[in-house]
């Protein structure tokens, strides 16, 4: 195959001799390193799957059998061979390729999804819905990154187990690492699955220098000797029929495999080990997760500005600080990479404990912490927050328990999308009693903040975006208690926000000479309800901006607050509220979300007028 640009559909794999299936790998992997380099995107995932994916094409018949990625961030190579490479330029920009499977871009993309653990659940779904309606076509969950571990995948696996009138194919693509290194004693079922890195070097050598037919035999003898004095592993004593493992970058024995698992009539688990980053030397070596997602600059020019952190680092680096005088343990699900705290795990290293893919049990673990006294700080993507909510709900914020929450990437996030935009949990932490919920300017805010926070005995929330923030040395930290700040004054109406956003904001009100007041609310609760009552006097024209969903947001605090105490302004709410807003660079989703400083700018000058 030397034309990947005309590939429409999967069919022409099953015309392919042994020798043009690898050669097509690695044009597939050449393909995504470079077009990665530009656009930015999952690169050592995806480089990993290449011959899995391609060998699960070459035996099922997609889309009439099922193939489900869990999380879908490793389907790059399933999408060029579903005949969507020429998109590959426009990956995770506005209007172009998804970086995850979409169900508006193909019929082969069955499950769309950016969370870990959902793809077994799914696949349980299929295969009833498949008997059901009396259809015989397969339905394969290809489970990576660790996402097995996940909670609602044991729910799932729990529950296929007992379904003998079920089959699915549970395909385990192992390569030792969730985002960075896997964690927990599963990975280590995995491990001893493996089985040891010598055994297996020792095994490589005596099949080069021992005939075919004398390596075959023993290697039966061996199994037969193996089955009679191990003990079956968990997958068997759960019901499933285990085979494996197998190399996951082996094209001939990932098509046997596979065709074995067709024949059978039951469940089956398809354990392969695959290596992440395969092809591209530096994701190959790397264990902190430096290359699972990049931005274009990881893999080329460095674009870092002078002087400027991100909020992950900086929050990370504050609770480094504060560490020094509090006793403060970090609950990590998996993100160390993503929320920056490497620094503060190689620091502290008995401070800090990675639980994995596991938001739920990391709240309920930081709850039973801070019941004993301990001084908790909870890490979160925004948009993995939302599968902690009843955990938050009820053993956090019902008892009124000292549980400090980071809510990074809070807002817009651009480029990954739908699944990943954190705009819904102010409205889920406002639905909460007893929390406080925050959100800094900068850094210097962020610490105050923070002190102020670890000083108190109540859940606290802290939002940051995906975005950077002016570094500052941290001498002496100040609290920052309840309050709002009146950055500017003006007669003809105030603009009220939280977030970095009002530095944008405060430009756009300079550059066009507007005769507004701007109001930061870094308390989204409690309201700062002494400055409130003084703004509402002052004047008519409220404008209340957030980049989150309306719905339980800050402009309807302040609404039944003006409602409650007899005013009646003219109270105009600029938020993302009821909108999904889809990838592309942060600029696009605010534009998307009607919530670019055009947008805002169109709105004042739209009331100048009135």
């Amino acid at each position: 195959m030397s034309n990947l640009k005309a590939i429409k559909d999967p069919n022409f794999l099953k015309e392919l001799s042994l020798s043009e299936l690898t050669n097509l790998a690695e044009e597939i992997r050449s393909f995504l390193i470079e077009n990665i380099k530009k656009t930015g995107g999952h690169l050592a995932s995806n480089l990993g799957v290449v011959e899995l994916t391609i060998a699960l094409h070459y035996v099922f018949n997609s889309p009439l059998d099922s193939i489900i990625f869990d999380v879908s961030h490793q389907s790059y190579t399933h999408k060029i061979l579903t005949g969507r490479i020429n998109d590959f330029p426009t990956l995770r920009k506005a209007q172009g390729l998804s970086g995850y499977a979409s169900y508006h871009e193909s019929v082969h993309d069955k499950w769309e999804s950016g969370h870990a653990g959902t793809s077994l659940s799914a696949l349980f779904g299929y295969l009833k819905a498949n008997q059901l309606k009396g259809k015989k076509d397969e339905v394969i969950a290809v489970v990576g990154d660790a996402s097995i571990t996940n909670g609602t995948n044991m729910e799932a696996l729990n529950l296929l187990a007992s379904e003998k009138d079920l089959k699915g194919i549970i395909v385990i693509n192992d390569n030792k690492m969730s985002i960075s290194k896997s964690v927990g004693a599963f990975s280590k079922v995995l491990t001893n699955l493996r089985g040891s890195p010598f055994l297996g070097k020792l095994k490589a050598f005596f099949k080069k220098i021992t005939p075919a037919f004398i390596y075959r035999f023993f290697g039966r003898l061996k199994r037969a000797f193996k089955a009679l004095l191990q003990r079956q592993n968990i997958f068997e004593e759960m019901g499933y029929v285990y085979i494996g493992p197998f190399d996951g970058n082996n094209l001939k024995e990932l098509i046997g495999a596979f065709k074995a698992a067709k024949k059978l009539n039951k469940s089956v688990v398809i354990h392969t080990i695959t290596q992440k980053g395969k092809g591209y030397s530096p994701a190959e070596s790397d264990l902190k997760g430096v290359y699972h997602g990049v931005e274009p600059s990881v893999i080329g020019t460095s674009s870092k500005e002078n002087n400027k952190i991100s909020f992950s680092e900086a929050i990370s680096v504050i609770i480094e600080k504060l560490t020094e005088k509090e006793d403060i343990f970090v609950v990590m699900p998996a993100m160390l990479m993503g929320t920056k705290f490497l620094a503060y795990q190689k620091k502290y290293p008995r401070r800090i404990i990675d639980v994995g893919i596991a938001e739920e049990h990391a709240a309920v673990m930081s709850a039973s912490l801070a019941l004993n006294g301990v001084n908790v700080f909870l890490p979160l993507y925004s948009t993995f927050s939302q599968r902690a909510y009843d955990q938050i709900l009820n053993d956090i914020a019902r008892p009124n328990l000292k549980v400090i929450i980071g809510i990074d990437r809070a807002g817009f996030v651009g480029e990954d999308g739908s699944t990943h935009q954190g705009l819904y949990d102010v409205s889920m932490f406002l639905s909460m009693p007893n929390v406080s919920v925050t959100m800094p300017k900068d850094m210097k805010e962020a610490a105050g903040l923070l002190k102020y926070a670890f000083s108190k005995n109540q859940p606290f929330v802290i939002r940051y975006p995906r975005t950077n923030t002016e570094l500052i040395t941290l001498d002496e930290i100040t609290p920052l208690a309840p309050s709002w700040e009146l950055l500017r004054k003006g007669k003809k109406g105030i603009i009220i926000s939280y977030g970095p956003i009002l530095l944008e904001i405060e430009k756009l009100l300079i550059a066009n000479n507007f005769d507004f007041s701007l109001c930061n609310a870094r308390y989204i609760r409690p309201l700062d309800e002494k400055l409130l009552k003084e703004l509402l006097k002052e004047h008519q024209l409220l404008i209340v901006y957030e980049e989150t969903h309306a719905s339980g947001s800050l402009y309807q605090f302040i609404l039944a607050f003006a409602m409650e105490n007899g005013f009646k302004n003219h109270i105009i709410a600029l938020n993302a509220y009821n909108k999904i807003i889809n990838h592309g660079t942060i600029e696009d989703n605010r534009k998307a979300a009607a919530l670019s400083m055009a947008d805002l700018k169109r709105v004042i000058e739209e009331d100048e007028i009135r």
